[in-house]
Order: C-alpha cells, then structure tokens, then sequence
C-alpha cells in the first residue's frame, strides 16, 4: 500500500475502497459481523461500528481505535456478512495505513502487536524463513516481556524446538537472500490492480472436488518455517503419517516464509509477493501436487495462487524477482485434504492399531476453512473431513459447538489474555460435550491450546487437562507407528496416557 498523507477524509475511504473492492454504502449494520467476533467484547470499535465510521467519512477515527489490535484475524465477520462485504481486509487495510502514518496509542495491545509485527517481518527479511528464537529475543527487547514465556522457551529448547545454534549459523536460511530482499523493497511500492469490486450476493459452499493420490505417489512438501522449530513434532508425525501411507514427500528446494500473520496483517503486496515467490518454486520444480501442513502457510499459499491466477502483473513482478514465471501448476493442499484424496479405504487398510475407547474433539480453528470461495473444501459453518477420517481409525468425536472458532492464532505473544479466553471457551464446550482431547491440524492452534492450557487453566480453574494430537500423530499411531516416534511426548499438556487405552 502506498504511503498517505492524513487530509481529506474522501482520499482515506478512496483508499479502503481500492484494496478491499468494498462498496461501504452496502453495509447496513445488521451486527452479524460484531456477533460473530472472537475479540469484539474487548474493542472500543468492534467491527460494525468500524464500517459505519467508514461509511461515515470518519475514517481517522478508525485509524485511532484499539479494535484494530484486538482482531485475530479470524475472517469469521466477513465470512458471515450478508452483503458479501469483506470485513476483514477493512481491518486490515486500516491496520496498515495506521502503521504507516504512525498513529500511536497508548493502549498496549497496540504496542505489542505492532512490535510482534515487526520484529516477525525483519526476521523474515534477515533469514527468508523465521527464526523463531532471534525474532522471539527481538520481540522481547521491544516489549520488555523479558520472563514472558521462559518456562515453555527452555523446555523447548531442551527438546531440540528452538536451536540457539541455527541463530548463530544461518542454517536454515534462505539461500537466495537477494530474491527476498527484492520482495521486501517491492513491497514498499504501489500495489497492482485493486481488489474486484465485491456485490451483495447470497454465499452457497460448493466443495471443490477432491484430488486422487494413489499409493506410492511422489508429493511436493512446504513444512513452513513452525515446523522446522516450535512445531517439530508436527513435521516428524507427517513424515511419519506419509512413509507409512506410502506417500513420498519431496520438500521444495529454498522455499521462504509465507508472511503468516504479520504479512497479511500489514501489508497486503509483502503477503502476496512472498507465497507467490514459493508457488513459483514449486511450478520450477515439476510439483502439481504440495503438502501444506499448517494452516496459516495453506491458506496464504492458496489465496496467493488464486491472486496470482488472476493477474497477469503480479506474475510478471514474481518473474522479475525469481526469474521463474509461474505457472500455478502446483496446487497446494492441507493433510485432510490429502487424506481425502488417497481415499478412505486406503487408510483402512493400513491401520494396525484402531483408536477405540478415544473421544476426540476435532478442532478446524478458522484458517482451515475460511476464506469460503478460496479454501473451498469443506463446510465453513460445520466442517466434518476430520472426524470422516477419524472415523476410519474408529475414534468417537463429539458433536461441538467451538469446532471454528478462533484461539487468537498468531496473537498468541502479543495478545496472550485474550488466547486464554479464547481458548477457555474453546476448551469447555469440548469437555461440556464429553471430548477428552484435541485433534487440529494447525500448528498455531496446537501452541494455543497446548501451550498455553496451562495457564489458562490456573486462571479459570474449571478445566481439567485436555491433550491436544495432531492429526497426523494419530493417523500415524493408528497405521502402526509407536508414539515415541512421532514426538507425542513433546507436547506440553501430557498426551501419552490417554493413548494407554488403545
């Protein structure tokens, strides 16, 4: 987004208009958007009152608001809008121009987030993937939150999550540094085209047809930058998950950061330009087929495809930078996504240990299955795949209510009050509903409701331990796999036990 200058309130909603394609005179503040809202209790300006200070003109006043600090991000205000006005990117934009102008609060969720933002961003631009303990040290020194979190930092590094070494040595760093430092610089620079223009229209799903896998089938894999450190576990039981389903796993060769949260949240080209620049490795790289495990990269892979699709200029700007032209060939998908498209019976074959006597409560969070037209593979109101495939394994899942709400995603440092509040909502309609642990396939819901649970439960006292698998962790165990081997000992709340009854 380029830079404004704060006059003239018309320049300002122009601006709005121009990078969400929202018509603000279509909103007719019926609320669902502040219903909806994960965070909307803590806003001075929740949602809907953001849209009607825009529609009013007074778009320095929403500049000015809290609201804009407190959003997770979830999209769940504009998946719900029924003017098909897109909510989220308002938030977003105003974010961005309000980072930009330098508006500053004295309110600290602003000072936190903005300081997570960027201390996640120059990491990026220093290493082309995250290094979570520099940005983390970065974070702190900011924030002056230097006991924040020291208890799970030194038990993960004592787990091999966080190696201080990887630090010092640049491995793990992006080989082609000069092609990220061009992103960052062009990032600065006007965007493309704006946003399509968005009409008020009915919302009706229609599921993408799933893609066919078979058996000994070689796949493209982009881990993302969680599961090379805090998330390890997660990348050693898709690893797993996939040799013993006999699915070869081909990691692409120097992939980059996505932008995950801080990209998207401040700066819609950077959020573009770096999945674009991993679409164009993998199409170089003969992949049709890549396995995105988390979320978060998924959706950003996939919204970035489609961006890149539609615009011929975008693709020429990710030539310039890499030199590759993309071709989009490569289609990424998240790890049901890919156990749909081997097939039910496949899996059922395969299984050895039947996971009866666990009652599971399968937790899509909000990245999965949102944005609808985008994502498109399940029900965003009611996903069911994962407890289709749980099913297989002969796991009971409990019929929930909190299977697609958010748990903060990645305010999980910046806004850690607010995951705990989430993520105690979360935690006892699963128990309320007679689940006793977690399945997600998301490494940032995993963080914030297994990292985090504890002391979530020493603040509300009324939540008993809930484990928090993998998927890929049971999918593994089921086909065979002892739990050692795919790291469920790693996890925060203790998970082995409840595996006892198998």
């Amino acid at each position: 987004m380029s830079k404004i200058t704060l006059t003239g309130t018309d320049a300002l909603k122009h601006q709005l208009q121009q990078s969400t394609g929202n018509d603000y005179n279509c909103c007719y503040q019926c609320g669902k958007c502040t219903a909806g809202c994960p965070a909307g209790s803590l806003m001075d300006n929740p949602p809907a009152r953001i849209m009607r200070l825009v529609q009013a003109g007074a778009v320095e006043e929403a500049l000015r608001s809290d609201a804009l600090w407190y959003c997770v991000g979830c999209q769940t205000c504009t998946a719900r809008c029924p003017q098909n006005m897109d909510i989220a990117a308002t938030m977003d934009s105003l974010r961005s121009v309000a980072m930009e102008s330098n508006i500053v609060s004295e309110e600290k969720a602003k000072k936190l987030v903005v300081a997570f933002h960027i201390s996640f961003l120059n990491n990026v631009r220093k290493h082309g993937r995250l290094q979570e303990l520099s940005m983390i040290n970065s974070y702190k020194l900011r924030t002056k939150t230097f006991l924040q979190d020291a208890g799970p930092g030194v038990k993960m590094m004592v787990q091999g999550k966080i190696n201080p070494l990887h630090t010092l040595t640049g491995k793990g760093d992006v080989k082609a540094k000069d092609q990220i430092a061009k992103i960052f610089e062009a990032s600065q620079k006007k965007s493309h085209a704006p946003a399509a223009k968005r009409r008020p229209g009915k919302k009706e799903f229609v599921a993408n047809a799933p893609l066919s896998l078979k058996p000994g089938m070689t796949i493209g894999y982009y881990p993302g930058c969680s599961l090379s450190g805090t998330a390890k576990e997660y990348d050693i039981s898709v690893r797993k998950m996939c040799e013993l389903l006999d699915i070869k796993l081909q990691e692409i060769n120097d992939w980059n950061c996505c932008g995950a949260t801080s990209a998207h949240a401040t700066n819609h080209k950077l959020a573009e330009l770096l999945p674009a620049r991993n679409q164009a490795l993998a199409d170089d790289q003969g992949h049709t087929v890549v396995l995105a495990p988390c979320a978060a990269c998924l959706n950003r892979q996939v919204t970035t495809r489609k961006a890149l699709q539609d615009s011929t200029e975008l693709r020429r700007e990710v030539r310039s930078i890499t030199g590759i032209e993309p071709t989009c060939k490569a289609e990424f998908i998240g790890v049901i996504q890919m156990l749909e498209a081997l097939g039910s019976e496949e899996i059922k074959k395969r299984v050895k240990t039947p996971l009866k006597g666990l009652s599971l409560a399968c937790y899509y969070g909000c990245l999965l299955v949102r944005p609808m037209e985008s994502m498109s593979f399940d029900d965003p109101e009611n996903p069911m795949k994962m407890e289709s495939v749980l099913s297989v394994l002969e796991a009971s899942t409990v019929d929930w209510a909190f299977k697609i709400e958010c748990c903060g995603a990645g305010l999980t440092l910046a806004q850690e009050g607010l995951v705990e509040e989430l993520t105690h909502s979360i935690a006892k309609n699963a128990a309320a509903n007679g689940a006793d642990a977690f399945v997600v396939a998301c490494p940032l819901c995993h963080a914030n409701l297994d990292m985090r649970q504890e002391s979530m439960r020493k603040r509300f006292g009324d939540i008993k331990p809930m484990p928090v698998y993998y998927i890929s962790e049971l999918i593994a165990i089921a086909c065979g796999a002892k739990p050692s081997e795919v790291a469920v000992g790693k996890h925060f709340v203790p998970a082995l036990d409840l595996l006892l009854k198998l």
